[in-house]
């Protein structure tokens, strides 16, 4: 497959925007290789490790039913709104954040992985760098708050 899926922040990946069911997630990438059902959490998070992506459903409010509501991805395939690549810098990302009117990201290392997390909670944006540049991203769908 040689197209090159989005991650839209805010909205989803490629196709599949955020509040996609599980069969629409199923109509689009096929059956997950994993499903977990978080009783405590009560999340149902979908596995796809040919993608390298991971899909995070929650109950909707309405009508009990889950829907997508977050997603995390390593897939060097994907790229952020056309724009930042996977094993790009974070002065890179932070550019580009800052083009989205995003503040500062606070950020965390952890010494055992080194690994350098980005966390744009304004954006609903959590970046993971490795030694190698940009690693994994997790995006959340905005609140109807975040939309203003």
């Amino acid at each position: 497959m040689e197209t090159k899926l989005n991650i839209i922040i805010g909205q989803g990946l490629g196709p599949l925007q955020f509040g996609a069911t599980e069969e629409d997630i199923k109509d689009i990438f096929g059956a997950p290789d994993e499903t977990e059902n978080d009783k405590e959490s009560n999340t149902l998070t979908l596995f796809y490790d040919g993608i390298m992506t991971d899909f995070v459903l929650e109950p909707d409010e309405e009508d009990e039913t889950y829907r997508l509501s977050s997603i995390l991805t390593s897939n060097p395939d994907y790229s952020i709104d056309n724009k930042i690549q996977f094993g790009d810098s974070e002065e890179a990302l932070i550019k580009y954040a800052k083009t989205l009117k995003a503040e500062n990201p606070e950020t965390e290392t952890d010494t055992e992985t080194n690994e350098k997390y980005l966390y744009f909670d304004d954006l609903n944006l959590v970046a993971i760098f490795d030694q190698e540049g940009l690693a994994s991203v997790q995006i959340s769908a905005w609140d109807e708050d975040d939309e203003e």
